[in-house]
């Protein structure tokens, strides 16, 4: 008959090997929803910039959303026409001459990415968005 501390140690092993699959398994999934991503704000802008009434000038870009999860994958990816709608507004408020400059254009980056993540806060009480960033810059 086997004694009473090996019992105790084989139900000690036993219940240390029962509960490690599903912790292991739940760390699995909590890792998977940590993965960082991008979404696609869909097809290029094209929208006028200021000038001072002189001849049109365009901006076209193409921006993506860098997220921290998949969660706030889905939220960005349900309020895109928001996000767009937000960042033609910023946008088409700058004048033709500044666009131009590296500086300004990353300027702008970082107050679209500011003001889109206020404003999913808002709608959607998501704070995982890291970055807004333009694939696509063409300013003519």
């Amino acid at each position: 008959m086997p004694s009473k501390s090996f019992i105790s140690l084989f139900t000690g092993l036993m219940l240390i090997c029962l509960s490690n699959p599903s912790t292991a398994a739940e760390e699995a999934q909590k890792t998977d929803d940590m993965i960082p991503g991008y979404v696609s704000l869909g097809d290029p802008m094209v929208l006028n910039l200021s000038n001072n009434n002189q001849k049109l000038t365009f901006l076209q870009i193409k921006a993506d959303v860098l997220v921290k999860n998949d969660k706030a994958k889905e939220v960005v990816k349900s309020h895109i026409p928001a996000i767009r709608h937000q960042l033609i507004v910023l946008l088409s408020e700058q004048s033709a001459l500044a666009m131009k400059t590296p500086a300004k254009r990353e300027q702008i980056r970082q107050q679209a990415t500011s003001q889109i993540r206020d404003m999913l806060d808002k709608m959607a009480n998501n704070k995982d968005i890291d970055e807004v960033l333009f694939s696509s810059f063409l300013v003519q």
